[in-house]
């Protein structure tokens, strides 16, 4: 009569990790975030604010940076080119460039050098937006749709060819 019921216990204990495993795996992979949720405000290095939440309703491309990462400054144009050829589709492309390491002039310097035209928000350890969207490597790039839903995060430099597939998913 023990072995039955021991069987029986094992069985469903095995079952529900099985189950918590692949929920878990659903629900990360799966469950869409809303930018509403992952809102935030930040200067721009222009002058004046950003809510991330404003563009609700346009297909959002979110780069997270820094002045000092080579992968950065190889991507940087390709962005730039995708901002101009899309931005009449409604394209917005908001550059957040970290300085927590760095300066603000460095900043200003990485958007001069590459002809940024896109708008460009200043993060620092105080406002913490980096940390929000768990940004552990950059380049880091967070697809919103239109729906302000994201659908891909991609924490690498992107290739021409990836960069255009995932924009035509948000577009």
């Amino acid at each position: 009569m023990k072995k039955p019921v021991l069987f029986l216990l094992l069985a469903v204990g095995a079952g529900c990790v099985v189950f918590a495993l692949f929920a878990g795996c659903q629900l990360l992979s799966g469950t869409p975030v809303d930018m509403r949720v992952k809102d935030f405000t930040l200067p721009l290095l222009s002058g004046g604010t950003v809510r991330l939440s404003s563009y609700l309703g346009q297909p959002v491309l979110l780069v997270f940076f820094t002045p000092s990462c080579g992968h950065c400054h190889s991507e940087a144009p390709r962005l730039e080119a995708a901002y101009e050829k899309y931005r009449d589709q409604g394209l917005v492309v908001l550059g957040v460039g970290y300085i927590g390491g760095s300066t603000e002039e460095a900043l200003r310097s990485f958007v001069a050098e590459h002809n940024l035209t896109y708008p460009v928000a200043i993060d620092t350890p105080e406002t913490k937006v980096v940390r929000r969207y768990n940004v552990s490597w950059v380049p880091h790039n967070v697809f919103f749709n239109r729906q302000g839903r994201i659908v891909r995060e991609e924490r690498r430099e992107l290739s021409p060819e990836e960069l255009e597939e995932y924009l035509r998913e948000i577009l």
